[in-house]
């Protein structure tokens, strides 16, 4: 996935729903500024925002304002308007906290850190190598497949 992004505070929820699809997607806390635009810039990131007032300013990298409040919306606006298809086989690869990928790790090492139920299910677990939060497929994945579905008209098999 070539695209990396980077995205105001306002856009949060959008940040997580990016990662999910596998998108290095920073969520950048400070104000909407110039150093928000430069860091775009140093990292090669396309900038997301819902601040009209951004579009008038001198940025060499692509900006987007987003037009959408609701992040249903705000997923398929960023994909339709970049002409980008998201690659089903990197979803669920980033940490939806911090952005770094994950990394495979044996079910032994994550004893006590994931419900004994998970454990005994032998299911394949991720872990972010900055943060340490561990991932797993379960019903939050498929209620995120579900809704990727019905609210942002991405496609999957």
């Amino acid at each position: 996935m070539d695209v990396r992004f980077i995205t105001d505070r306002s856009l949060g929820r959008l940040s997580k729903w990016l990662r999910l699809l596998g998108y290095d997607t920073v969520y950048y806390r400070g104000e909407t500024d110039r150093t928000f635009l430069r860091k775009a810039e140093k990292e090669g990131r396309v900038v997301l925002t819902r601040k009209r007032d951004l579009a008038g300013r001198s940025h060499p990298g692509r900006v987007i304002i987003l037009l959408e409040d609701r992040v249903e919306n705000q997923l398929p606006e960023v994909l339709s308007r970049l002409s980008i298809q998201p690659d089903p086989a990197a979803m669920f690869r980033r940490c939806l906290v911090c952005n770094e990928g994950l990394e495979e790790v044996a079910p032994e090492r994550v004893a006590g850190v994931v419900p004994d139920y998970v454990l005994r299910q032998g299911r394949d677990f991720k872990r972010c190598p900055r943060c340490g939060k561990v991932f797993w497929p379960g019903t939050h994945r498929d209620r995120a497949i579900q809704f990727l579905r019905t609210h942002s008209r991405v496609h999957f098999p």
